[in-house]
């Protein structure tokens, strides 16, 4: 289930934010002020950010959060803006897009459902799509050019990160942090054997976890074609 972290002290956005995730099957949060919306996406690590700069930013401040590695981790972030407060998502500000208020339920269900799409391939808000590979986030399922692969918890929890992530490279500290947690006192080996283990599992026609030497493992970029089969380190 895709997670929607509204940072905003707003009733009215809150309200209408949470019911209309809710319908669209999404597990949505929301935080009243900057410092625990900031703790929230540090530990919660939300598909979706949705910043309310009546909050009281600057420019420099919602760029220094949005600079933040823990906060940012492969989410989506929209703001929430008056006209009048446009400059503050002006260039250097990473934010796929900016809803004006008064907010539409409708319209915002059709805007985000677009940007979750174009940053992580999802359909429905639990199918997450990569080439032939089928991750279900409800169902906790995976399956390869229609057929069910059989994995365990841990390694659909990093295939589904890394999916959730193509074309970036994540070193196997990153992995264990994100996903066996930092109190994980384990070697970064694991990360190696669940990799293994993935790939024997998934990779039949086509490959889609790649390794990166001298850094880790990388989720292969479909939007430019799935790799061939190649070497594996």
């Amino acid at each position: 289930m895709q997670r929607v972290l509204l940072i905003s002290d707003d009733p009215v956005h809150v309200a209408l934010i949470r019911q209309s995730m809710r319908e669209e099957g999404r597990d949505v949060r929301s935080e009243p002020t900057v410092e625990r919306g900031l703790i929230a996406a540090r530990e919660w690590r939300p598909d979706l950010l949705i910043v309310d700069l009546g909050l009281g930013f600057t420019q420099g401040s919602l760029a220094a959060m949005l600079r933040d590695e823990p906060v940012r981790e492969g989410a989506a972030v929209v703001a929430i803006a008056d006209p009048e407060q446009f400059p503050l998502v002006g260039p250097g500000v990473a934010v796929d897009d900016v809803l004006v208020p008064p907010l539409d339920g409708a319209e915002l269900a059709l805007r985000i459902a677009r940007i979750l799409w174009r940053r992580t391939g999802t359909e429905d808000g639990n199918l997450l799509r990569r080439g032939g590979l089928l991750i279900d986030q409800q169902r906790y399922t995976v399956s390869v050019d229609g057929e069910v692969a059989d994995l365990t918890y841990k390694e659909y929890e990093l295939l589904r990160f890394l999916a959730g992530n193509p074309g970036r490279a994540y070193t196997r500290e990153m992995l264990l942090n994100q996903v066996w947690g930092y109190d994980y006192y384990g070697g970064s080996r694991t990360v190696d054997v669940h990799v293994r283990r993935i790939r024997a599992k998934i990779e039949r026609r086509d490959r889609y976890i790649e390794t990166v030497r001298n850094v880790g493992y990388r989720f292969v970029d479909l939007a430019s074609g799935v790799s061939p089969m190649a070497e594996r380190v």
